[in-house]
C-alpha cells in the first residue's frame, strides 16, 4: 500500500494557531491605520505576497485605473506594517506581534485592493484570521492561498480574463469555501485540506477543461457539481465515506452519466485519509 502524506504545516498559521491559544498580555493598545495605493502606470503584470496571522483580511478588485490599494488597521505597540512594492511585486505583511505581547491581534483588519486591467500572480497566507477573497474580475494566472486557525471564503463571481494555469489552496484547521470555481478559467487545482471542512463549488462559466487533485486528512469535502459538467473522480482513501450521488462507477474510477458528451469536463483525483467525501449536484445556472 502506498504511503499518503498529511498536508504539510505551514509556519504562518502554525504561529497563528500558538497565538490564538495564549491569553493575551495587558498592555496599551495603540491603534493606527495606513493606507497605501497606486495608479497603473504601464505595468504588465502585478505579483502580489500577502501574509496576515490574525484578524480580519479581505481581498477584492480595486477601481478602474488603480493597480492596488491597501488599507490596514494594527495595533502599533506590538507591530509595524511591512508594505511595499518594486519591480511589479506587491509584498504586504506584518512584523512583530510577539506571543508575550501579541494583545487584542483579533481586532485588527487588512483590506487589499487589487487591480482588474494587469495579469495577476497571487500568494496568500493568513492564520488565525476571518478571510474574505473576492477575486471575480482579477485577470488571475496562478494563485496559492493557506490558512491556518481560520475561517475563509473564496469567491469568483465573475469570469477570470486571463488563463489560470494553477489554484493551490491548503487548509489547516479551518472551515474553507471556494464558490464559483468554473469562473476562474483554471487548467489545474491543488487542494489539501487537514482538520477541518471544505467546500468546493463548480459552478461559473466553463471556458476549458480542468484537473486536479483533492487531499483531506481528518477534514469533510463536499463537492458542489453544476449538471451538465462531464465529471470524472478516482477515489483514494479506503476507509473514508463516499456519497458519490449521480455518479457511475467504471473499475476504479467514478463518472457522470453525460461525460462522454459533456463539453467541459472535471476531473478529480480524491484521496481522503480518514474524512468524507459527499457530491452535491446543483443547477448549472447557479452562480453565473
Amino acid at each position: 500500500m502506498s504511503e499518503r502524506k498529511l498536508p504539510r504545516a505551514f509556519a504562518l498559521p502554525a504561529i497563528a494557531l500558538a497565538m490564538a491559544l495564549v491569553p493575551p498580555a495587558a498592555h496599551a493598545q495603540d491603534w493606527r491605520t495606513l493606507s497605501q495605493s497606486r495608479q497603473v502606470a504601464g505595468e504588465r503584470e502585478l505579483r502580489t505576497d500577502i501574509e496576515y496571522a490574525a484578524g480580519t483580511l479581505r481581498i477584492s478588485s480595486a477601481p478602474e485605473g488603480t493597480l492596488y490599494r491597501v488599507n490596514l488597521r494594527y495595533d502599533a505597540d506590538v507591530l509595524e506594517p511591512n508594505v511595499g512594492y518594486a519591480g511589479n511585486r506587491l509584498r504586504v505583511g506584518m512584523d512583530g506581534a510577539s506571543l508575550k505581547h501579541r494583545g487584542d491581534m483579533k481586532s485588527g483588519q487588512l483590506d487589499v485592493e487589487l487591480g482588474t486591467g494587469v495579469p495577476l500572480d497571487l500568494n496568500v497566507q493568513f492564520g488565525a484570521a476571518e478571510a474574505d477573497l473576492q477575486l471575480g474580475g482579477l485577470r488571475i494566472r496562478k494563485a496559492s492561498i493557506s490558512t491556518g486557525a481560520s475561517t475563509g471564503s473564496l469567491t469568483i463571481a465573475q469570469p477570470n480574463a486571463e488563463v489560470c494555469r494553477e489554484l493551490k489552496i491548503e487548509v489547516g484547521a479551518a472551515r474553507f469555501e471556494a464558490t464559483q470555481l468554473g469562473n476562474l478559467n483554471a487548467e489545474r487545482i491543488e487542494v489539501r485540506g487537514g482538520v477541518g471542512e471544505v467546500v468546493l463549488d463548480f459552478g461559473g462559466d466553463w471556458r476549458r477543461d480542468l484537473t486536479g487533485t483533492v487531499t483531506i486528512g481528518l477534514g469533510t469535502l463536499t463537492l458542489k457539481l453544476p449538471t451538465g459538467l462531464g465529471v470524472r473522480i478516482r477515489k483514494g482513501g479506503l476507509l473514508a465515506p463516499f456519497d458519490g450521488q449521480g455518479l457511475v462507477k467504471r473499475g476504479d474510477l467514478y463518472f457522470s452519466e453525460d461525460w462522454d458528451t459533456a463539453q467541459y469536463k472535471l476531473s478529480l483525483d480524491v484521496d481522503a485519509a480518514l474524512g468524507s467525501v459527499r457530491v452535491v449536484w446543483v443547477d448549472s445556472q447557479e452562480g453565473r
